[in-house]
C-alpha cells in the first residue's frame, strides 16, 4: 500500500504498539485522534485493541473507514461484488471535467494560469470520470457509507502512484515524466477481520478530546510548519467529492480553516497543553519527532503537569519530501504520559 504522506508511521507502528502494549491489555480501548494514513489504528487493531480513528481532514477519514471497518470485502451490488467494483474503476470512461481542466497537464485553470501538471492529461480525465461515477452512485443510494470510502481509498492510492510531485501536493512537477506517465492502477487491498469493535470519526482533536472514552490516547500531531491541509489539498477533494476554487499556481483549495495550530512554533506547545486539559483518560501516548515545533524539554514540562511521563526514543530515517532538508536519521520520540 502506497502512501507518500508526511510524519507517516509505517515503519514505526511495530515499535510504538510493542511499547503501547507493554502498558495496555489486548482488549483495551485506544483513540486515534490524529490518525492520517490510519497505519497506527490498523497496527492497533490488530494487536486486540477497540480503536476510534478520527482526523481533522476527510481523506484520513476515507483510510481509516476502509482500514477499520471494512473487515471483509463489501458486496458491492450495485457493482456486482468487490473485483467488480475495481473493473468498474479501470474502465470508468475518461471525462474532461474539474481535474482535467484544473491538473491536468493540457487543463485551462479557471483562474487563467498555466496548465497545472500534476497529473497527465489521460489520468486527469480518468480521475474525473470516476469521480462523476461515484458521485452517481451515491447520489442513488447504491453503496454504503464503507463501499464509498473503498472507492475513495483505492482512487487516491491510485492517485499516489501516479502523481507528478516531489513529495507533497503543495506544487507540481516541471515536467510530466517517469511514474505520471503511467496509466491509474486499481488493485485488490486485503480486508482484516480484527478483533475490536471501532469507530471512525471527524473533526480537530481540540474538539473530540474531551468526547473520547477509551482506556489511553495516541496523539500523533503534526510536527512540521507545512500544514497538512494544505500540502494534501488534491486526496482531500477527492475525498470531498467537491469542486473548490483552485487557488494560486499551484491550484490549493481553501484550507486555512482547517490549519492545525501544531504546526505553528508559537501555537503548539499552547496546542498541546489545552489538549491534554480536555482529555480524561488515564493513559496518553504521544509520538513526536525531534524535528517538532516544540523542544523536548519544553514538551517534557508540559506533561509533567499532567502526570508521570516515561519517554522511548527510536531512529529512523527522516522523512524528505523533495531531497532537500536536514539529511541523516532523525529521533522519534513516543511519550506515555500516565495520568494522575
Amino acid at each position: 500500500m502506497s502512501y507518500r504522506y508526511l510524519g507517516n508511521k509505517t515503519r514505526l507502528v511495530d515499535w510504538i504498539v510493542g511499547k503501547i502494549s507493554h502498558v495496555l491489555p489486548e482488549g483495551s480501548s485506544v483513540a486515534d485522534p490524529m490518525c492520517g494514513t490510519a497505519s497506527v489504528s490498523l497496527a492497533l487493531a490488530r494487536a486486540g485493541y477497540s480503536v476510534t480513528a478520527a482526523d481533522a481532514l476527510t481523506f484520513p477519514v476515507v483510510h481509516a473507514r476502509t482500514r477499520l471497518l471494512a473487515k471483509e470485502p463489501p458486496s458491492f451490488k450495485a457493482l456486482g461484488g468487490y473485483e467488480k467494483a475495481l473493473e468498474w474503476m479501470r474502465s470508468a470512461a475518461p471525462m474532461e471535467g474539474y481535474f482535467f481542466r484544473e491538473f491536468g497537464e493540457t487543463g485551462k485553470p479557471a483562474n487563467g494560469r498555466p496548465p497545472r501538471l500534476y497529473f497527465s492529461a489521460s489520468n486527469a480525465a480518468h480521475i474525473d470520470g470516476i469521480r462523476v461515477g461515484i458521485r452517481e452512485l451515491c447520489e442513488g443510494a447504491a453503496i454504503t457509507e464503507v463501499e464509498h470510502s473503498i472507492l475513495l481509498h483505492h482512487l487516491i492510492l491510485a492517485i499516489n502512484k501516479v502523481a507528478n510531485i516531489s513529495g507533497t501536493f503543495g506544487y507540481f512537477r516541471r515536467d510530466i515524466s517517469g511514474p505520471a506517465l503511467k496509466p491509474l492502477t486499481f488493485e485488490p487491498v486485503t480486508f482484516e477481520r480484527t478483533k475490536g469493535h471501532h469507530t471512525v470519526l471527524q473533526g480537530n482533536v481540540e474538539h473530540l478530546a474531551s468526547k473520547l472514552d477509551t482506556d489511553a490516547v495516541y496523539l500523533d500531531p503534526p510536527y512540521t510548519k507545512r500544514q497538512y491541509a494544505g500540502n494534501y489539498h488534491i486526496l482531500e477533494t477527492i475525498a470531498c467529492g467537491d469542486e473548490p476554487v483552485a487557488a494560486g499556481d499551484g491550484g490549493l483549495r481553501p484550507w486555512r480553516d482547517q490549519a492545525s495550530s501544531f504546526c505553528y512554533r508559537r501555537s503548539a506547545g499552547r496546542a498541546f497543553r489545552e489538549t491534554l486539559e480536555q482529555l480524561r483518560v488515564p493513559h496518553v501516548f504521544i509520538s513526536y519527532s525531534e524535528d517538532g515545533q516544540v523542544q523536548a524539554s519544553e514538551l517534557l514540562s508540559i506533561l509533567c503537569d499532567f502526570g508521570s511521563v516515561t519517554v522511548h526514543e527510536q531512529p529512523h530515517t527522516r522523512y524528505r519530501s523533495n531531497g532537500g532538508g536536514k539529511k541523516g536519521p532523525v529521533v522519534e520520540r513516543l511519550y506515555h504520559l500516565e495520568v494522575s
